[in-house]
């Protein structure tokens, strides 16, 4: 495994019911199969894509040891992808922040990693 955290989005107004099930099951489950993770590099113009912008984003933080099922990666147009198939425990979340746009409309996201 070449990734210390995985990184995915949800509309913020999904996580009551996540939490209500004891599972993580995003909408990209039912509609690909699996989780979909984006790349650190690639989270910031990942949430800034029009299909997500309208929306009150939070940030879904994954510790990949904690995940039971199998991860794969694949790179599509220079964006790596990561895929967890099926559902989440939600002890494999280790943080989830609230993403806030800028003066700009635009979401900033940055990742720092202290070794």
């Amino acid at each position: 495994m070449d990734y210390d955290l995985l990184f995915t989005v949800i509309k913020k107004e999904d996580w009551k019911a996540f939490t209500s099930s004891g599972k993580f099951e995003p909408d990209t489950i039912k509609e690909f199969g699996h989780i979909i993770c984006i790349d650190e590099k690639n989270l910031e113009e990942y949430v800034n894509q029009k299909a997500l912008a309208e929306y009150q984003l939070m940030l879904i933080i994954i510790d990949p040891l904690r995940v039971q099922d199998f991860i794969k990666s694949e790179t599509k147009e220079g964006v790596r992808y990561i895929y967890i198939a099926g559902s989440l425990n939600l002890d494999a979340i280790i943080d989830k922040i609230d993403l806030n746009k800028n003066k700009k409309n635009r979401y900033k996201v940055s990742i720092k990693h202290y070794d």
